[in-house]
């Protein structure tokens, strides 16, 4: 999914995907097949070893192309190895677009939650946040393939509610994406506090009691 807005607005399938799909399909060129494994190996290190790993030398060697290939795509280290990141995890990120919207919400939380509590990612993000302060592609490249992908992708959601009746027809979008957000990010950047199941239902409750329309269902998150 791809966005020209902060907010999101788009059209499309709701699933994120990285641009290179992180598959090689039959038929495709040669350098087309060389871009994904760039985006795997980039994956791959990042997950193993964060940023420091992800070097242009770590990453041409995985991939097996020399640090000029990469250079034709990505612009910087930070921009590869978050793209790889974001290829790597993108199965993680998809919802049904038959879901209500309080359950479409609960699944991006759920999600997020599960990313950054088990595994390498919360650290990962961390580190990558710190960096972005004073590298700024490392910033660019987290605005462009992190947070606005995932915005993209809850702001289709909002959208769908407010045609529902699910949230109110004047809400402001990119407010709203900021307050389902930033607690995820506090928490996880901040003040280190639980993330988990119980955070996600409160952070969704708390947000939908003050955007909600006539027609939201008012039972839990099943």
């Amino acid at each position: 999914m791809t966005t020209n807005t902060e907010d999101g607005s788009t059209g499309g399938e709701v699933p994120i995907a990285g641009p290179a799909g992180g598959r090689v399909r039959p038929g495709r060129p040669r350098s087309q097949e060389r871009r994904s494994s760039i985006l795997a190996a980039a994956g791959e290190l990042m997950l193993e070893g964060g940023l420091p790993a992800a070097t242009m030398e770590a990453i041409a060697a995985r991939a097996g192309v020399s640090k000029a290939t990469i250079y034709k795509w990505w612009p910087s280290r930070g921009a590869v190895a978050l793209e790889g990141f974001m290829v790597a995890v993108a199965d993680t990120w998809s919802l049904s677009t038959e879901l209500s919207t309080r359950d479409a919400l609960y699944g991006l939380v759920q999600r997020a939650v599960q990313l950054f509590s088990q595994g390498p990612a919360g650290p990962l993000m961390r580190a990558l946040a710190a960096e972005a302060q004073s590298q700024p592609d490392i910033a660019q490249a987290l605005r462009e393939h992190w947070f606005g992908p995932r915005r993209a992708l809850a702001a289709v959601t909002i959208r769908r509610g407010i045609d529902r009746g699910e949230l109110r027809a004047d809400l402001d979008v990119p407010m709203a994406l900021d307050g389902l957000f930033a607690p995820i990010y506090y928490r996880l950047l901040f003040s280190h506090e639980p993330l988990d199941d119980d955070f996600a239902r409160q952070l969704v409750q708390q947000l939908l009691a003050g955007i909600s329309g006539p027609g939201i269902s008012r039972g839990p998150s099943s």
